[in-house]
């Protein structure tokens, strides 16, 4: 089992803590919904942990373009933006998030593949696929690049509460 990053530990945290935050039902029945709460409750937590990286900001949809070698609008990136940081489009990443709402293998094997184009063109350091409303995070049919680099995880909202399957790389399990 390797040991990750403080960086690396605090964002796997805060998304774990993110998950726990999302208790309004009405925000599993759709996917933008869960994604819009998600990542309020994803900057309330980097808030809570006071976030150590200077300039880094959780953005949603963030549009990449061809300077950044990826034509891609992931759902929630944090990242140190280059018009700040002023240094190239692959430093100063930290973390991609993709949501998809009860996700089936295609789905997921696509979002795992836009995942690898972030880890590839942007040098993200850290992934994660959330597949809402659903009891499997289908991480078993990532077969990229980037193994060590992605989590996966399920979250379901029912009468006993929240139901969360985790599935981080196997360097970690």
């Amino acid at each position: 089992m390797s040991s990750p990053t403080p960086i690396r530990s605090l964002v796997v945290e805060a998304t774990r803590a993110a998950f726990n935050m999302v208790r309004e039902p009405r925000f599993y029945a759709t996917e933008r919904g869960y994604h819009g709460r998600f990542y309020c409750a994803l900057q309330s937590e980097f808030d809570r942990q006071g976030w150590p990286a200077p300039g880094a900001i959780l953005e949603m949809e963030y549009q990449k373009s061809g300077r950044h070698n990826a034509f891609q609008r992931p759902d929630i990136v944090l990242h140190v933006p280059t018009s700040q940081s002023k240094t190239s489009v692959r430093e100063n990443n930290f973390a991609v998030w993709a949501i998809k709402r009860a996700a089936r293998v295609a789905d997921a094997t696509d979002d795992f593949a836009k995942l690898d184009e972030m880890f590839d063109a942007l040098d993200y350091p850290l992934g994660f696929f959330i597949n809402v409303d659903a009891s499997n995070p289908l991480r078993s049919h990532y077969t990229g690049r980037h193994e060590s680099r992605l989590y996966a995880a399920s979250v379901a909202f029912s009468n006993a509460g929240i139901e969360i399957h985790w599935a981080p790389p196997s360097d970690e399990r």
